[in-house]
């Protein structure tokens, strides 16, 4: 299975739907018969439906595009540059969630010593 359905049928999951057709009711520019062609890898959501579909389920739509982008990609060369992109900006996500968490847990450290004088 590809991106872009993947991400139509997790859309589906979360709105609790049963029919793809719902999907296209709501997803502006989707109609069954796209959603049909995205299927069978004929075709692509665009990235304003990914935005849409992922505001609506509440996740960053960031990495999502990056994933859209691989996907659409024509040469075995731009999949291997979004994917490096991927890479490099989970690598900093990781760095900055690792800088913040010392960050706080010194903070926390200094806060919870108490001194205790005879």
């Amino acid at each position: 299975m590809n991106f872009s359905y993947e991400l139509t049928q997790k859309y589906k999951e979360f709105k609790g739907y049963t029919q793809d057709k719902q999907v296209c009711l709501d997803v502006n520019g989707l109609t069954t018969g796209n959603l049909s062609d995205i299927k069978k890898e004929r075709r692509h959501l665009t990235a304003n439906q990914v935005i849409f579909i992922c505001k609506e389920m509440e996740i960053d739509f960031k990495p999502e595009l990056i994933k859209l982008a691989i996907e659409r990609s024509k040469t075995k060369e731009e999949v291997s540059a979004w994917t490096e992109v991927a890479k490099k900006i989970s690598a900093a996500c990781v760095a900055g969630l690792l800088l913040i968490t010392a960050s706080f847990t010194q903070v926390q450290g200094a806060h919870s010593r108490k001194h205790h004088s005879l």
